[in-house]
């Protein structure tokens, strides 16, 4: 810290989430570490925070960073929000030549690279001529030369073009080597002189995520020249390593740690500092053409399938000739626990570990190669002869690859280690096989489903069986008809959009979802939506609808006579919006990168509104308007008509009225694009990386001071075929897009993921699809008359605490035997509600935790009902590891049974009727009516409150209190294990669909 670092004070008052972050600021100074890197939404007032803490905490000479001038002049602007004991201006500067205390610059100004100097050309003509000469476009460097040189002569702009391309990557790999310094225009040196004789001591790294390229390469070389200042990096949409260059991305996590503090969008919503909001979604199926090309993705699957389940095989057939080791278990007594399946999307990855080593157990098998040097690897080539046995087929190979629990080229001892190394594969495939009704091995446990069979998604669970029977049969087979039906596999699956490699699978380009994804019914949904939103907003509306691109060029050739080359993009969009007589209405304008297109009935004003703008702002610029159907296409001329000003301009415009509807692209209305007015934004996009759908979703959450009452409905619109095996690509992209979304729910509380848009919506599959997706639509739409009740859901003004409670979701199926039935206690006027119902269990639950001291807080426990038949039951104001261990324990009690050690039997009252009470008068007739109690579900006691017999009787005491009669039985052997079997082929076992989740309040 500086002696001569003056008195700044800060004039005004932190808002709840700024004082979060300011005190892990001081922690983390307090033990002397130079970085913090911070998240927080637009509009959370990141730039007052970064310079309080370079006022108030850090007090050293500072360097602001930003990616544009307008954010740099922002920095300098926000300082008069301090007082101190000299002018201000004189200690602020935005001039990279005369640095202060505080200099705002941009990235740009201290990572300019040299040009076209010797040292940089000559590198690159060297990098040139060996790119020549590796492609055998030369035979050594003299006739590359020669090459070069008459290029440089007769198209002299395209050498221009190779030879700045050349200066780039010698740049970049000069980066990427450490050395970025030594490549910087002479006078970004000059200014990185200047900072450090000023004695910079901390860099604040404002939209910190740019920083995974050059810029980032140059700012970590430049801390060292600095003497290592403290670095506080600040952005709203931290990156992801997809589609970087690792050694950047591994650069950015290094300069600026982990994040230390993520402000979630809620906290600030409730602060009253940005808009509330709430994510709605539309679901449309595809076109009929459509459908039938998702629909021959089927045939195809079930062709690969039958390649390999009715293969001939041999039944003496040899192994592959491998090195091979046997893995034992880790304990004897550590038993499997067995969690209800929830499979992904996509699968086939390698398991991931988080052990150590999850091979700790390897013990070699009696063989000579056990004795060789670890390092030495010993490779035994399989004769490849095609009269060689042949593997297997599907099926049996699955059979005998679970019964003597083989991976590759291990062995283990128990079911729990085999699970252990690879659970995808162990659980796919024992779906695959009980969904084809075939009989698991012995010591295979089966998998607890809580779907029915004919409901499980087909890929999650066929894309694992296939890559591993691929990967560690077929392709290792000694027979050559094996080989190449494991390429005729791999070819087949590439058509679904899987690869599978060497060492897994991943996902590829499918046709299937690109069709899902650019369907023509997507953009007729904006019909329904904005018809809705219109009725609901009349002239206050304000909509943006973006996609990815302005056309969407069909790229894959098995679509291109399905997909237009206007196929889901923004033209496409434009067309539905200007061809409805009713959002015509909202005078539509498309903006894109190179293109406007203007209503033709808004055209006369928005021409005379333009020239108005344009000569206010003192741009020089003609316009021309080609006539379309529907819509104008708007040409300009003159210095200044760029992107840049008829963005500017069309922006100005939509704020003010004059157009209620932008369609435009996500690069041109993404980051960095403002407009306060949104108070509808459809997202037609297929982005699904974190840092791009926070910058989209960010355009609706600005405060609109006309409008104190704001509040945004963001709406995604879904292609769904749920009855297709690549049906629900479209959905999986949804669920991606969600997974760090935190949205209000209909029961007011906050939650991360797609279950905050609809209960029925769930990382597995939507719920609710029974025959069609209008009950979820209509539920949607009415959502939106629905805003100030949505307002009042945020509970804005009260504290965010942000601590997660564990919750349990629930939509539990009534059986036939249930209807009529009462509770059977005395005075019981009501039958069983989900809630009541819910409740009541919790209740029982809760109350023996208390007693056994199992929970360290009294319970309070809480039901209540959601949308679409769901209840979420919690224990009110509990910590984290008690609203666990409730959770879990409800989930047992209502969930199937699944070899539970204790069953309890719960019972209703069911009134019948004589001669005698039916003669009489109701009133009368009813004293004289028999009920009589009959058990008519079966319920696991809870694994935790199972472990004895004093356990369970203090759980029946509060079962027979709050829930029914009835005794517990022990059901792993003797006459409880007949009844459990009894009681799961009557069909008495809960059923329903159940989903755990974290909640935040």
């Amino acid at each position: 810290m500086s002696d001569t670092f003056p008195l700044i004070k800060f004039r005004g008052q932190l808002r709840p989430s700024q004082l979060q972050v300011r005190d892990v600021a001081q922690q983390q100074l307090s033990r002397g570490e130079h970085q913090l890197h911070i998240v927080a939404p637009p509009g959370s007032g990141k730039t007052v925070l970064g310079l309080y803490l370079w006022a108030e905490l850090i007090k050293r000479p500072a360097l602001v960073l930003s990616p544009n001038s307008a954010i740099q002049s922002q920095w300098a602007a926000r300082t008069d929000l301090f007082e101190t004991d000299r002018p201000m201006p004189m200690l602020v500067s935005t001039n990279p030549e005369e640095p202060q205390l505080l200099t705002s610059l941009t990235y740009q100004a201290v990572t300019l690279p040299r040009r076209g100097d010797d040292g940089l050309d000559h590198a690159a003509m060297s990098l040139w001529e060996d790119r020549l000469i590796e492609k055998g476009q030369a035979q050594d460097p003299a006739e590359a030369k020669v090459w070069i040189r008459d290029l440089k002569k007769h198209n002299r702009d395209y050498y221009d073009e190779r030879l700045s391309a050349y200066r780039k990557s010698v740049r970049d790999e000069a980066g990427l080597a450490g050395q970025s310094f030594e490549m910087l225009h002479q006078s970004c040196l000059k200014t990185w002189q200047r900072l450090r004789d000023v004695g910079v001591g901390l860099l604040i790294l404002d939209e910190c995520h740019h920083l995974v390229g050059h810029w980032g390469r140059v700012l970590s070389d430049a801390r060292q020249y600095l003497d290592n200042p403290i670095v506080i990096g600040l952005t709203a949409t931290p990156p992801d390593g997809d589609g970087k260059v690792p050694a950047d991305f591994q650069r950015y996590q290094e300069f600026l740690g982990p994040i230390d503090h993520d402000v979630p969008v809620p906290a600030v919503v409730r602060d009253g500092f940005l808009a509330p909001y709430q994510d709605l979604a539309y679901f449309v199926r595809p076109s009929e053409a459509e459908l039938r090309f998702v629909a021959q993705a089927d045939d195809h699957l079930q062709e690969i399938l039958e390649q390999v389940c009715t293969k001939p095989f041999d039944d003496g057939e040899a192994e592959p000739a491998t090195p091979t080791s046997e893995i034992v278990e880790g304990k004897e007594d550590e038993p499997l626990s067995e969690e209800p399946l929830m499979l992904q999307h996509v699968g086939g990855t390698e398991a991931v570990y988080h052990e150590e080593n999850p091979f700790d157990d390897l013990i070699p098998e009696n063989e000579p190669v056990a004795e060789l040097p670890l390092e030495v690897p010993v490779i035994v080539e399989p004769d490849t002869v095609d009269e060689a046995p042949r593997i297997k087929a599907l099926v049996p190979w699955l059979l005998q690859t679970l019964e003597t629990r083989r991976h590759a080229t291990s062995t283990f001892k128990t079911w729990a280690s085999f699970h252990r190394r690879d659970p995808e594969f162990a659980d796919a495939a024992r779906v695959f096989l009980q969904v084809r009704e075939v009989k698991l091995p012995e010591e295979v446990p089966p998998v607890v489903i809580e779907v029915p069979l004919d409901e499980v998604p087909q890929i999650p669970v066929v894309i694992p069986v296939l890559d591993r029977y691929v990967r560690h049969a077929l392709r290792r087979s000694p027979n050559a008809e094996d080989r190449a039906l494991a390429e005729r596999v791999i070819s087949g699956l590439r058509m679904l959009g899987v690869q599978i490699t060497e060492t897994g699978c991943q996902a590829c380009a499918s046709p299937v979802g690109r069709v899902l994804a650019y369907s023509s019914e997507k953009a007729n949904a904006l019909v329904p939506i904005l018809t809705a939103e219109m009725a609901a907003m009349g002239e206050a509306i304000r909509a943006v609808v973006v996609t990815d691109f302005e056309k969407t060029s069909a790229t894959i050739s098995e679509v291109e006579d399905l997909l237009s080359s206007e196929a889901g993009g923004a033209i496409a969009a434009f067309r539905v919006l200007v061809s409805d007589p009713q959002l015509d209405q909202l005078n539509p304008i498309l903006v894109t990168g190179s293109s406007v297109l203007v209503d033709d009935d808004l055209s006369p004003r928005f021409e005379e509104a333009a020239k108005l703008w344009l000569s206010n702002a003192g741009y020089e610029a003609t316009l021309t308007f080609q006539v379309e159907t529907g819509f104008h296409v708007v040409s300009g001329s003159g210095r200044d008509w760029c992107p840049r000003v008829y963005v500017e301009m069309i922006t100005d415009l939509f704020q003010r009225g004059l157009t209620k509807c932008l369609v435009g692209t996500r690069g041109l209305l993404g980051e960095g694009w403002d407009a306060n007015k949104i108070n509808v934004l459809i997202d037609l996009t297929t982005v699904t990386t974190s840092m791009t759908v926070r910058q989209l979703r960010g355009r609706s959450f600005r405060l609109d001071p006309q409008e104190p009452e704001k509040l945004a409905d963001n709406w995604d619109v879904v292609c769904l075929a749920p009855e297709f095996s690549k049906g629900l690509d479209d959905y999986a992209r949804f669920i991606k897009k969600h997974q760090n979304i935190f949205g209000v729910t209909d029961d007011a509380v906050i939650e991360k993921g797609v279950g905050h848009v609809h209960p029925a919506l769930t990382e597995l599959r939507p719920e609710l699809l029974e025959g069609s997706v209008r009950d979820l639509n209509r539920d949607m739409l009415q959502r939106v008359t629905r805003r100030r009740e949505t307002r009042g859901l945020w509970k804005i003004g009260t504290p965010y605490e942000g601590n997660p409670n564990h919750t349990l979701e629930m939509r539990i199926n009534e059986a036939p035997r249930e209807q009529g039935g009462f509770p059977p206690f005395p005075g019981a006027k009501e039958p069983w509600s989900s809630e009541s119902l819910v409740q009541a269990i919790g209740e029982a639950i809760a109350r023996t935790m208390v007693q056994l001291e199992m929970l360290k807080s009294a319970p309070h426990v809480l039901a209540k009902p959601r949308a679409g038949g769901y209840v979420r039951v919690l224990l009110e104001d509990a910590n984290d590891e008690d609203s666990r261990v409730f959770v879990t324990a409800l989930h047992e009690a209502l969930g199937p049974l699944n070899r539970p050690r204790y069953i309890i039997p719960r019972k209703l009252k069911f009134v019948k009727g004589n001669w005698f009470s039916q003669m009489l008068p109701k009133v009368l007739g009813q004293y004289f009516e028999k009920s009589v109690d009959r058990t008519v579900t079966v319920h696991a006691v809870p694994n935790v409150l199972a472990r004895n017999k004093e356990t369970v009787e203090v759980y029946q005491q509060y079962w027979n209190e709050y829930v029914s009669p009835g005794f517990p039985v022990f059901a792993l052997r003797g006459d409880g294990e007949d009844l459990l079997r009894e009681a799961l082929k009557k069909g008495m076992s809960p059923q329903g669909d159940f989903h755990e989740k974290e909640i935040f309040r």
